[in-house]
């Protein structure tokens, strides 16, 4: 879809203490050959704060860096990717939104695993350009992945996680980056690779903890599926989200400064294919950026996003290619335009 008068205002991360990867290998936590293979330097780790919490004060420096008045926010959207948030059965979206904009605008959880943030983006650009302006949303993302319930070396493959919180404020007229198009597809062919072939369990845990999603992907290929064509799947949805949001946008790869992909190791990101089917190259990527967070869920493409603005890797005429993937499987991107250096705080 093709976007008019929609603006990114402010983007934000919070993320954690730094623990250096090689630490969790010398403890047995994480294997050393996984690690070689990954590429990863460090993941972050929150110790102490509960996951809306973490939402709260990404959201927090977002609005200090934007011009938009509490009262415009019509929409408080709250993305995780899968995880769990602090409690059972309560509603984060609206906890956010009591502690940052406040006001009566709709508040809502969205769940896209690791596609989130730009299902959100998608999502909240459709609301805002059918409401009358002045109005902004609040897109949030947190997710914390922490013993009993996920072990973030050892749960999945390729993809230590970490723990972290983003924001980003989404309004009409103005901003440092113009959202250009988004495109959100689904190809649910391989939809069970992250389920397995387990009955349903009763209650949350039931299989056991931590998760484990290697037995499940190893279930999955166990009843006949071809890896190839799993793969084939991924890398084709990935890229047929690209080229619609893209062509919507009216650019081409060589039109773009900068991508951001997921914090995908390299051992399931095959940088040297991407760039020779798309001409995308590792060095346009946040990969060493992403390398020192670890995967963040769903809040890997505003993270990103903040960071290439705020350490001023794009600046104003340059254009942004945001690139998600989420487990079912669900593909994502998004195209903006900076138009502004921001002057954050």
């Amino acid at each position: 879809m093709r976007w008019n008068d929609l603006y990114v205002d402010a983007a934000a991360v919070w993320a954690g203490r730094r623990e250096d990867v090689r630490l969790a290998v010398a403890e047995g936590r994480y294997s050393a050959e996984e690690r070689e293979a990954d590429d990863y330097a460090g993941v972050s780790v929150v110790d102490d704060m509960g996951h809306p919490d973490m939402a709260v004060e990404a959201a927090r420096i977002a609005l200090k860096r934007t011009r938009t008045p509490h009262e415009h926010f019509d929409l408080v959207a709250h993305v995780t990717s899968v995880g769990y948030q602090g409690l059972d059965h309560w509603t984060p979206a609206s906890y956010i939104q009591a502690r940052t904009v406040g006001g009566r605008g709709s508040a809502v959880q969205l769940q896209q695993a690791s596609n989130g943030a730009i299902a959100a983006i998608d999502l909240a650009a459709a609301h805002l350009t059918v409401r009358p302006s002045p109005c902004a949303a609040l897109i949030t993302t947190c997710d914390k992945y922490q013993p009993p319930m996920f072990d973030r070396y050892r749960s999945d493959k390729g993809l230590p996680r970490g723990d972290g919180a983003t924001a980003l404020v989404l309004t009409r007229g103005s901003g440092v980056a113009r959202l250009l198009s988004t495109s959100v597809v689904s190809d649910t062919t391989h939809e069970g690779a992250y389920r397995g072939t387990r009955p349903w369990a009763a209650e949350a845990g039931g299989h056991g903890w931590p998760i484990d999603m290697r037995q499940r992907l190893k279930e999955y290929l166990g009843s006949g599926v071809d890896v190839a064509d799993l793969a084939r799947s991924l890398r084709e949805g990935q890229q047929e989200a690209m080229d619609r949001a893209m062509a919507e946008a009216d650019v081409k790869v060589k039109d773009i400064t900068r991508f951001v992909y997921a914090h995908a190791g390299r051992a399931v990101v095959d940088w040297d294919l991407i760039e020779e089917v798309s001409g995308i190259s590792i060095t346009q990527t946040t990969w060493d950026f992403g390398r020192e967070l670890g995967h963040l869920g769903a809040g890997d493409q505003i993270a990103g996003l903040s960071h290439l603005l705020e350490s001023k890797a794009v600046g104003p005429g340059d254009k942004v290619v945001l690139s998600g993937v989420g487990a079912g499987f669900v593909f994502g991107c998004a195209v903006l335009e900076i138009t502004a250096e921001p002057a954050w705080p």
